[in-house]
């Protein structure tokens, strides 16, 4: 039961990390509590599965670097794409925060990976490595596409924007429903 109990913070805090709802100033999902959240769940796994040292140090760094993200929203400014100058300190920020939990979700990955050979249900071994290799290449292309996209022009930086948008999206749910089919891991065992 301990490993669905820490999938479940691990989901609930990956979900609080995703969205962002800001009312007034103040974001009432808190990525730090998400990080939080997820840094409990994987200190909930280390006695079996010390893998996942590494992810719990990353979302512990997390908890305190994203304490900005609480107070500014992270897509501020976005609806003046031709104006906002892209080396300024916030979109910096948020570069490396991006980079960043893409590592602790890699990392998270090697544990999962770890725990569904252990388990030994084939279908998910497979499910979680076809996921684990579409999400780490689908975001990598996403970050270097918007690297690229200063190159643009005004229409052609839209359009990647929105497409990288969207299937960073579809990405995050994919991974979140992973997440999602770990917290039932014990049931079935």
């Amino acid at each position: 039961m301990v490993t669905s109990e820490a999938f479940g913070k691990i989901f609930w805090g990956y979900l609080m990390v995703l969205f962002e709802i800001h009312i007034f100033v103040i974001d009432i999902l808190p990525e730090p509590i998400g990080y939080y959240l997820i840094f409990s769940g994987i200190s909930m796994l280390l006695n079996d599965f010390p893998i996942g040292n590494k992810a719990k140090n990353m979302a512990l760094a997390l908890i305190f670097i994203s304490i900005p993200t609480v107070f500014i929203q992270q897509n501020a400014g976005a609806d003046q794409l031709g104006q906002i100058p892209f080396l300024s300190g916030w979109s910096l920020y948020i570069t490396v925060l991006g980079v960043l939990k893409l590592i602790l979700v890699f990392y998270i990955f090697q544990l999962i990976m770890v725990i569904v050979k252990e388990h030994g249900d084939f279908a998910l071994i497979n499910r979680s490595m076809k996921t684990f290799y579409t999400y780490i290449i689908v975001m990598v292309l996403t970050m270097t596409g918007h690297s690229f996209a200063i190159n643009f022009s005004t229409n052609q930086f839209m359009v990647v924007t929105i497409f990288s948008l969207i299937i960073g999206f579809i990405m995050e749910i994919v991974f979140l429903v992973l997440l999602r089919k770990m917290r039932k891991i014990d049931c079935e065992g």
